[in-house]
């Protein structure tokens, strides 16, 4: 702290004054130096500290995680943690506790309703009886889990490795084909652009953190205990070298790499898996997901070493050791944890354990953000990542602007440019560039889950709480239309919420037809009977029926709303459409503050998650205000569905997960609350040449079960054969054309 220094006394009587000048001077000299004191504040205090340059402090300047009377074993007396740590452990045993006891109570009282409700209801039917049975057994089962876990006893134990069962099978998952080339080279750089806005926060959990660009930065990057191989969908190493099951299917055994590293250089342990569950449940971070994902999915977390740690289920789960992943946080980097989370860590870039970090210094707030290669990342050797991430830097440039993004591209300032709209695929890439080879076309047939793109309609608006209205606008809009005419019939049109999940896809949902008589049919149920001279329905109210869509703005989803809108008129329905930036609609969304939007989840394999999208409890709170900032964005609340979706998250064999999610897919469709838009089955882009791609015989091009093949990170930059191309450009000379159709492997 500056403190401002006292006045000059006034001159003794006799003393010759200072001139007028001379004062004048001396108080330009005090606020120059006043000014440069505030500048220096600036610079070094606080807010410079949360900026993307801020450096986590050593260990040594945090707290000690335990004392020894708390009697855990001797290595994590050693654990230095986050502010407010200490107690931590004894609370979340306490709240994970009250939860089980809260959830086993629940079931005991809806046992007790179902049983009395014949006999409030005076109902014999056998529908009645049988939905009744299935209830009552649904629920027992989930009180048998919860019992179970309460018979477990503590949420989160701390154990010594001589505790381990001794007949464990340790697993390395070592016999999978490798992914990428040896012949690939390290060095160059890698120039994209994002069609987003540029972030709001770099935090990768708290307000604003799901956001699109978190998978390029962080998802993608990140490497967790263990993966599932992109070509065989079996599990390999990720940040656990090894890996043990138990024989009921409920605790999975991690055994950490003891070379594995966060992106700052901090060794990973199984403190900072503890440091995760403190610091993404802690109110501070005010993101309820966290919390259920702890409680909901795991019995226990026993930590038996800095290098073992074990995670039991909720229940059995097939592919039980991908579910029992649960995230790591590095702790040095969270050492400022507190009330202020959301501020002080806006802008510091997360530390991951994949190859790439943000580089601070390359920041372009509003416009461009880098990567660079780790320096001696810890996974540059091991097997099914030693031929990745082989640029040193990834330059992402924020360009919302479809025509700036393909202009940058065709004069050679990125060297990547994705092809989403059919006419630039068939017209405007038809270009001298692309007929002499300097650019090349790729078409990349994949395996994954498809967005779950379509107008998400939220039910907590008064009109749109009526089932046979929601259903009236499904008839209404002409979705078939606009992937025939827009995109040229390569997109197929949606029908299960959860497409491209394999056999845990409900193959037999479809949406519904484009049909104006049906459509008026469900408005007229609705109350809306009476037609304006303008086509538009009315209800006895004189309410007009009329739809707000929302979206980013894109100019592809405007050129679709024009047939939609046409369509939807005949139907009765006026359906309006407006735009906003991505923040601002995202934010909007989040919070249900529109009445109906164009939006679109990412997914990944094995399994859908309907949990966090349609459970009541992110939708509505107790009281019946709505919740806001959850990804419940439909604001659906349906006690059925919240029952399916639980037993999806408890099924125990393939076979019963499988009968669940096409149940539970099923409820999703009856709800309406969701009009199924269009996907592709495919990734088209295209690039210069001198970007490489894996040609080998188990790995060509990328194996089939990435999104994008870019997020692979299997590519590399030649740079001869950039020097190559850039002098055959200026000479006028060509190379073959070239079309990389990537079919799916048999």
């Amino acid at each position: 702290m500056f403190a401002l220094s006292a006045p000059d006394p006034m001159p003794d009587e006799g003393r010759c004054s200072p001139p007028a000048s001379g004062l004048l001077s001396r108080a330009a000299g005090r606020l120059l130096a006043l000014w440069l004191a505030l500048l220096v504040c600036a610079c070094d205090g606080e807010p410079r500290s949360e900026g993307p340059d801020w450096k986590a402090p050593r260990d040594e300047a945090m707290q000690e995680g335990f004392a020894p009377q708390d009697g855990v074993p001797d290595y994590a007396l050693l654990w230095r943690m986050p502010p407010g740590f200490r107690g931590f452990c004894e609370r979340w045993n306490r709240e994970a506790e009250d939860y089980l006891l809260k959830a086993c109570e629940s079931r005991f009282r809806q046992l007790a309703l179902l049983a009395i409700e014949p006999v409030l209801h005076r109902s014999s039917r056998v529908e009645s009886r049988r939905r009744r049975a299935l209830q009552a057994e649904r629920l027992r089962e989930e009180l048998r889990e919860l019992l179970h876990r309460r018979r477990l006893g503590a949420y989160l134990v701390f154990a010594d490795s001589r505790d381990l069962p001794e007949d464990l099978v340790w697993e390395d998952g070592s016999d999978e084909p490798e992914l990428g080339s040896p012949k690939a080279r390290k060095g160059g750089v890698m120039r994209m652009a994002i069609r987003r806005s540029f972030p709001t926060t770099l935090r990768v959990f708290g307000p604003n953190s799901t956001n699109a660009t978190r998978r390029y930065i962080y998802d993608d990057l990140d490497i967790p205990l263990v993966r599932l191989h992109p070509a065989t969908g079996r599990i390999i190493p990720g940040t656990a070298d090894r890996w043990a099951v138990s024989p009921d299917g409920r605790t999975v055994y991690f055994h950490l790499d003891p070379e594995a590293r966060f992106s700052n250089g901090a060794p990973l342990t199984t403190r900072d898996f503890v440091t995760s569950l403190f610091v993404r449940t802690s109110e501070f971070c005010a993101e309820p997901f966290y919390r259920d994902f702890y409680l909901s999915n795991f019995a226990r977390i026993t930590i038996y070493s800095d290098r073992i740690l074990a995670v039991t289920l909720a229940s059995p789960r097939p592919l039980a050791p991908y579910y029992a992943v649960v995230p790591s946080c590095c702790t040095s980097f969270y050492a400022e944890f507190g009330p202020d989370y959301a501020r002080r860590y806006q802008w510091r870039p997360v530390p991951t354990t994949g190859g790439y970090r943000i580089d601070p210094d390359a920041l372009v707030m509003g416009s461009r953000l880098e990567l660079e290669r780790v320096p001696d990342w810890w996974a540059a050797e091991r097997r099914y990542t030693r031929y990745s991430c082989n640029v040193d830097r990834i330059v992402y440039s924020f360009i919302a602007e479809p025509s700036k993004l393909r202009e940058l591209f065709r004069v050679g300032e990125l060297d990547v440019c994705q092809v989403l709209e059919p006419d630039v695929w068939y017209e405007e890439l038809e270009t001298e560039a692309v007929h002499r080879g300097y650019i090349q076309r790729v078409h990349f047939n994949n395996i994954w889950p498809r967005n779950s793109l379509g107008i998400y309609l939220n039910c907590s608006y008064p009109m749109l709480r009526s089932r046979k209205l929601r259903q009236g606008i499904a008839y209404a809009l002409n979705v078939q239309e606009v992937i025939e005419t827009v995109f040229r019939g390569d997109y197929s049109r949606s029908g299960s919420f959860f497409e491209g999940f394999g056999e845990y896809s409900d193959g037999s949902i479809r949406a519904l037809p484009y049909s104006p008589q049906r459509a008026r049919d469900c408005f007229a149920a609705a109350g809306f009977r009476h037609e304006g001279s303008d086509g538009i329905l009315h209800n006895d109210r004189g309410e007009r029926l009329q739809l707000v869509v929302s979206s980013r703005v894109d100019p592809l989803f405007s050129t679709c709303m024009s047939l939609l809108r046409e369509d939807a008129a005949r139907c009765g329905l006026d359906l309006r459409f407006e735009t906003m930036d991505d923040t601002v609609f995202y934010t909007k969304v989040m919070n249900k503050q529109v009445q109906a939007s164009i939006f679109s989840w990412g997914f990944s394999p094995p399994l859908p998650n309907p949990a966090p999208l349609f459970l009541s409890s992110y939708a509505c709170s107790r009281d019946g205000s709505v919740v806001r900032g959850t990804s419940n964005i439909t604001a659906t609340c349906s006690p059925e569905l919240d029952r399916a979706i639980l037993s999806c998250l408890k099924a125990k064999t393939q076979q019963e997960a499988v009968a669940a999610h096409h149940h539970v897919q099923k409820l999703i469709a009856q709800t309406y609350c969701w009009v199924p838009g269009w996907h592709c089955r495919f990734a088209r882009f295209a690039q210069w040449r001198w970007v490489c791609w894996p040609d080998e015989p188990e790995c060509r091009f990328c194996p089939p079960r990435y999104y994008d093949p870019l997020d692979s990170h299997l590519y590399w930059i030649d740079e001869q054969k950039r020097d190559e191309t850039l002098r055959a450009r200026a000479a006028g000379e060509s190379f073959p054309e070239v079309l990389y159709d990537i079919a799916l492997p048999e």
